[in-house]
């Protein structure tokens, strides 16, 4: 898994040393999506070490199948965001 992210993300994601990713359902008008959720902070429940280079690791929901890119970044708020191989959902 490669990870994409630009230079303000980088650095938060090195300061903080890890960033959790989980998939969350969305009811849709044709059943369920699944988009990503993520934090600098560990939720509850179990995780699983699948990414750990350049100063920080990435840690996922056990059986999440890896992207070939995981994108990251800080929204207007500077809460961290992840996207599926750039794509707001995983399908």
């Amino acid at each position: 898994m490669r990870v994409v992210a630009r230079p303000d993300a980088l650095d938060v994601l090195r300061e903080r040393g890890a960033v959790y990713v989980w998939p969350r359902a969305l009811r849709c008008c044709k059943g369920r999506q699944y988009v990503l959720e993520a934090s600098l902070d560990r939720p509850e429940g179990e995780f699983e070490l699948v990414h750990a280079a350049d100063g920080f690791r990435v840690h996922t929901t056990p059986g999440l199948v890896q992207p070939d890119e995981l994108h990251v970044e800080l929204d207007r708020r500077g809460r961290v965001r992840a996207y599926w191989n750039g794509q707001g959902w995983i399908g």
